[in-house]
């Protein structure tokens, strides 16, 4: 699956994706690419957590119509920094870890393995399907003031492409 050549100011990029079945389930599994610039890191060193959201779409292709959405799925992860323990914290729906480092942290909030997306009966051999994935910051989680300063800027903008592949089951 090709991927469009990383740029030095995005923010996030997806460095793989597949979607495989496994049992009953189409599992996905991925590696996106995560940076902060210098605003983001200092915001949040000085404790303003970070909330991502990744977002996965599977379509099935159709000629004579508009594309049918099978699966529309999403998942957070929230990104802290303790000055008390002076480790980066990463909750994520798998649960809390902590990180003695933010490319450790990013690592890890970038790596998606045995999401179940779909019901296995969900796709139909021989159809194809479009998939997409993105990553983005969910700037409606910052504070108020924060939201403000992110709309006026675009320091606080956090976001990926849409990743696009056809999978045909």
């Amino acid at each position: 699956m090709p991927l469009k050549p990383a740029q030095a100011e995005d923010a996030v990029t997806v460095l793989y994706a597949t979607l495989a079945p496994s049992g009953d389930d189409w599992l996905l599994d991925a590696a996106l690419n995560v940076r902060l610039n210098k605003t983001q890191e200092e915001g949040l060193k000085k404790g303003i957590p970070l909330n991502f959201v990744t977002e996965f779409k599977l379509q099935r292709v159709r000629a004579w119509w508009f594309n049918e959405d099978v699966a529309v799925a999403s998942r957070t992860g929230r990104l802290n920094y303790s000055t008390l323990t002076r480790r980066y914290q990463l909750e994520t729906a798998e649960g809390f870890r902590a990180y003695d480092t933010l490319p450790e942290a990013l690592a890890e909030l970038g790596r998606i393995e045995n999401w179940a997306i779909v019901p296995g009966k969900s796709l139909k051999t021989g159809n194809a399907y479009k998939l997409a994935l993105r990553m983005r910051l969910d700037v409606g989680q910052l504070s108020k003031p924060l939201q403000i300063n992110a709309l006026a800027s675009g320091k606080w903008e956090v976001e990926s492409d849409w990743h696009e592949w056809e999978v045909t089951p």
